[in-house]
């Protein structure tokens, strides 16, 4: 139960705090490059912290890193707030402060997450339901920020969700762990996992080259903030609704559907001219990440000791994958327009799959 209310409130706090940062960046005069710069920032933080606080929860144990992720999350998410010109310090209102703030709070994320996900398989053995309770969260965070829609004050009630979710954190109690030993590059380990890790990698690059821009894209189709939190809230409602369902299929066909899934969204995502157009699309977007997600997740626990390795590893692979995404999608987006990373996407998602089916017959 506290395992499930602190993915609820730490992913109310993400989703908010993620939702406008492109349109952030540009209030303070950022470019699309200096947009997918800034995203970057964040998830190059996020990836060098889920890979190694991964690797150490096997180690040393769950439950103080997930203690120490999500109060050191309570400070630097609310930081994210100085950027804000209309927040107590104007003059650190500037996209490079923006970045800085990006970073602190992308490298504070990746402590906790792989030790509370192993944690939940550990003691209750399901992912998915788990999974849903953090698409509620980006659900309630998204239709939260569109109520809010001043800046700072996101960042202050994503803090306060972190800050609850710590207080939660002391209420969990561990049983006893099998401390392993883990290299710190665990080559073995990326190697028998290749045909999850790869195409995810890789499907999420293609993803990620829109999401650097789908708010300015979204906002482009004349919708307004309020409407982007809705768009957002659908696809994560769906989310909480479909992964509950999902242990009780296999794998291999969920991430395979999954992949399939992902093509249709991006391709469908090309022809979305307004607001009505994009809701069905938010819905087959959710259905397409949740398999994936779902999927992917279930395998490396039920397939690996070190689950909080394997675990982190993953959440390091989202992370990479929002580095060349959002860099890709700024420049791609600069000079070619905001349809031109979805036909991309499309096009990496199809690699992807072909990977997996090549993985999946030689396993």
């Amino acid at each position: 139960m506290q395992a499930n209310i602190i993915q609820f409130l730490s992913n109310i706090a993400l989703s908010a705090s993620f939702l406008f940062i492109p349109n952030l960046a540009r209030d303070l005069g950022a470019t699309n490059a200096q947009i997918g710069l800034i995203v970057a920032v964040y998830a190059a933080a996020t990836f060098a912290a889920s890979y190694i606080f991964g690797r150490l929860s096997d180690i040393y144990g769950r439950k103080l890193f997930i203690s120490l992720g999500l109060g050191i999350c309570a400070v630097t998410f609310l930081l994210q707030a100085l950027a804000d010109p209309y927040f107590v310090a104007p003059f650190l209102a500037d996209p490079w402060f923006l970045a800085v703030a990006r970073g602190l709070a992308g490298f504070s994320l990746g402590i906790f997450p792989a030790a509370l996900i192993v944690y939940v398989y550990d003691t209750a053995g399901e992912v998915g339901k788990f999974s849903s309770f953090g698409a509620l969260g980006w659900a309630v965070g998204t239709f939260g920020a569109g109520v809010i829609a001043f800046y700072y004050g996101i960042f202050i009630l994503s803090s306060a969700c972190y800050l609850l979710a710590f207080l939660v954190s002391f209420t969990i109690k561990l049983a006893d762990e099998n401390r392993l030993r883990v290299p710190f590059f665990p080559k073995d380990l990326l190697k028998k996992n290749q045909y999850v890790y790869a195409p995810f990698l890789i499907r999420h690059i293609g993803a990620n080259c829109i999401w650097v821009i789908y708010p300015l894209f979204i906002a482009s189709l004349g919708v307004d903030k309020f409407s982007i939190g809705i768009i957002y809230a659908v696809n994560t409602t769906t989310q909480f609704v479909v992964m509950r369902f999902l242990s009780r299929f296999k794998e291999k066909p969920l991430i395979n559907a999954g992949l399939l899934l992902a093509i249709a969204t991006f391709l469908s995502l090309t022809i979305a001219q307004s607001f009505l157009h994009l809701l069905p699309i938010q819905v087959l977007l959710a259905c397409s990440w949740s398999c994936i997600y779902v999927g992917s997740l279930t395998y490396l626990m039920k397939n690996n000791v070190e689950r909080a390795t394997s675990a982190g590893i993953l959440s390091s692979v989202i992370s990479v994958s929002q580095v060349f995404g959002a860099l890709m999608g700024g420049v791609i987006s600069q000079f070619f327009g905001f349809k031109a990373p979805m036909f991309v996407a499309a096009a990496l998602t199809t690699v992807a799959f072909g990977i997996f089916r090549v993985g999946n017959r030689s396993a």
